[in-house]
């Protein structure tokens, strides 16, 4: 069956991919909203552990266990053999080449396509998942050539977590035949979805093989000093004849029968992604925006509520490939990825979700990404950054019903920072301040510690903390008043903070200070955490503080792709985030580049000039950046020197819903130019 292309969105590229940095350092992601997903770079060559045709989430959206690492590729035309596929081995060469016939790579909505051209042929490959299953299609092509060609792939294989390499030493797969392919199973797994992998192809009967295939070389994981050496176990190959014009289906599953077709699953794929857009309500022609539509969905997902009837709960990958479910960046992500795109009904379950794990006023940090793994609770932030979720979905959905299921939670939350919860968390009673903060715990966003040491430790008062304590008590003023019950609580909560904030400015420096009242005295960094409160709609701080805040942040923290954490002028400063580990977590918030830090940016840049055509300078850079790295998304961090180099995640949740959220608050803003939103 030949399936007539989708309309090309956003990102698309010619011959330019057939360069080696730029096939190589450009990635692509398809994910099938319980976890599971496949990357790998433009050129074929797997630079990272999490490089796989099929990574599956056997405990949605968790568990995330590795099974099929590359196809292999090869097309034989007129009796020459054409190498598609490419891999850099141990000694630094890249045999085969296959980037090298590329003639175009481009994204149909949220799906890679691959076109090869050798002699007069044309050969398309495309890659997606089917939404809510752990399985991977590629349907090829034929799309031009004077005669058929041969097509062979060889299955290469593991079982392991996609955080691990291959091992030589590991147990290889029992191979036994199947419909139209085989079943591998590996004895050492646990029973249940992941211990299988069901491989199929519609026109191919395969062939065994069984050998390793070792010395990978993973250049991202030795840039960023693990180990880098890779193999993989070929268990399998199948040859496909294809006549011009004809097509072959390859699938790799976790379950033993395809539930459809593949024509029919890739259709299904493309109405849903038309579906996002109308859901949205994002026009035809603006298809960046329309790729960060998609872009958000990729990091939504199921994930089961807590309780004895196990309900479909929603959660937020923080980040593709290594990151799982984090709270923090769910509660910070709501307002984009699914407000901005009117998903509010899912809203509404994440928060639901969520709030099934509210122990002692907090939630986890996050969910580990292991079976049997203790929640940590040491998120200062999340349970606040919930408070203002819950006032923002319900001013989307208005659904009293909802709100009246979530406010005792929201109760606990005021209540256990009133009166004292884990790590010293507690309201100052002599100002009203939240303060937090013990020895070895990393409590804020800016967590990264290395062994025992916290990088950034923040204990006190931190600034940004407090803007949230603030907003918070003003979200449960106005959401109390949905149940006619008194609010005066919260009111004179917030009336108090209000009045004490001003211990929070330095008047050297006409900015606020990071962190008051800690073990040694205040914090006078210049980090971009005041830009929460400068952000702040109720008046937190007066328009003159405002204006010195972001004058200054724009002046020493703003690059072109957010925001860095430290000023370059401090001596603790670190411009280049890189090397190994304990390298990168102490530059991981001393000078990196956060591009979710936009959206307070902007929101208090606007607050203080009305400028709407400046945001339009800000936002370029970023929609720009959606061809550089992860493609079609945005990455979680950058360099704080230039040029900036993306780095960390290539796809982040929160970097997009910044972006998101940022349009939306801008569309309703009555000044913003219709050119801005014309992306």
């Amino acid at each position: 069956m030949n399936i007539h292309p989708a309309k090309i969105r956003f990102v698309d590229f010619g011959r330019i991919v057939c360069n080696e940095d730029e096939a190589f350092r450009r990635e692509w992601l398809v994910t099938n909203g319980i976890g599971g997903y496949a990357s790998g770079t433009v050129g074929g060559v797997r630079t990272r552990k999490y490089h796989a045709a099929l990574i599956a989430a056997t405990t949605p959206p968790a568990v995330r266990t590795f099974l099929l690492g590359e196809t292999s590729p090869t097309a034989t035309y007129r009796g020459v053999h054409y190498p598609l596929s490419s891999n850099q081995w141990k000694d630094g060469s890249i045999s085969p080449q296959g980037h090298i016939r590329l003639q175009r790579f481009h994204l149909e909505n949220h799906i890679p396509v691959w076109r090869w051209s050798f002699s007069d042929a044309l050969l398309e490959r495309r890659i997606f998942m089917i939404h809510g299953e752990n399985t991977v299609c590629q349907h090829w092509t034929l799309v031009q050539a004077s005669s058929p060609i041969q097509l062979q792939f060889e299955v290469l294989v593991d079982n392991r977590s996609h955080h691990q390499l291959g091992r030589l030493d590991a147990a290889t797969p029992v191979l036994e035949r199947a419909p139209r392919g085989i079943r591998l199973s590996w004895p050492h797994a646990n029973t249940g979805e992941g211990s299988e992998l069901f491989v199929q192809c519609d026109k191919s009967v395969p062939t065994p093989t069984g050998e390793w295939w070792k010395d990978f070389l993973l250049t991202q994981e030795r840039d960023r000093g693990y180990d880098a050496i890779d193999c993989l176990w070929s268990a399998a190959k199948f040859e496909v004849i294809l006549d011009p014009g004809t097509s072959t289906d390859f699938t790799a599953s976790t379950k033993s029968q395809n539930q459809r077709p593949v024509g029919e699953a890739l259709q299904a794929e493309r109405s849903r992604a038309e579906s996002l857009f109308a859901t949205a309500q994002v026009d035809d022609d603006k298809t960046a925006l329309q790729q960060l539509v998609l872009a958000a969905d990729q990091f939504i997902v199921k994930r089961k509520r807590k309780g004895p009837q196990g309900e479909d709960g929603i959660s937020i990958i923080a980040g593709y490939p290594w990151f799982a479910d984090w709270s923090r960046d769910a509660m910070l992500s709501v307002a984009g990825l699914l407000l901005a795109t009117r998903r509010i009904a899912e809203a509404q379950i994440l928060l639901l979700t969520y709030g099934d794990y509210l122990d002692g006023g907090m939630l986890p940090n996050r969910f580990p990404d292991h079976d049997g793994d203790a929640l940590e609770y040491n998120s200062v932030d999340a349970p606040l950054l919930m408070i203002i979720a819950t006032e923002k979905v319900f001013a989307a959905g208005k659904d009293a019903k909802w709100l009246a299921e979530m406010w005792p939670g929201l109760q606990s939350i005021i209540a256990a920072y009133t009166k004292g919860t884990r790590h010293g968390i507690s309201v100052d009673p002599k100002d009203g301040l939240v303060r937090a903060g013990e020895n070895e715990i990393q409590l804020t966003w800016m967590d990264a510690k290395v062994g025992d040491r916290v990088i950034t430790p923040r204990q006190g008062k931190p600034v940004e903390i407090n803007a949230f304590w603030f907003q918070a008590l003003m979200a449960m003023k106005s959401l109390g008043a949905e149940f006619k019950q008194p609010t005066d609580v919260y009111e004179q909560a917030a009336a108090r903070v209000q009045n004490s904030f001003g211990a929070f400015w330095n008047h050297d420096r006409s900015c606020c200070l990071d962190v008051i009242d800690g073990p040694s005295g205040s914090e006078n960094l210049l980090r971009p955490n005041q830009l929460f409160a400068s952000a702040v709609n109720q008046g937190l701080l007066p328009l003159g503080q405002r204006k010195a805040i972001i004058d200054l942040c724009m002046a020493r923290l703003w690059t072109p792709q957010g925001l860095r954490t430290l000023s370059p002028d401090d001596p603790e400063y670190s411009g280049n985030y890189g090397g190994d580990p304990a390298s990168r977590d102490a530059a991981y918030h001393q000078g990196t580049v956060w591009p979710w830090l936009f959206m307070p940016m902007v929101q208090t840049h606007f607050g203080v000039y009305k400028d709407a055509q400046a945001i339009q300078d800000f936002l370029f850079p970023f929609i720009n950046h959606l061809r550089e790295a992860g493609l079609g998304s945005v990455s979680e961090i950058f360099s704080g020197d230039a040029p900036h180099q993306p780095q960390g995640c290539f796809a982040q949740a929160w970097s997009v819903a910044a972006l998101l959220e940022l349009m939306e608050w801008m569309r309703v803003s009555n000044s913003t130019p219709a050119s801005i939103l014309n992306l």
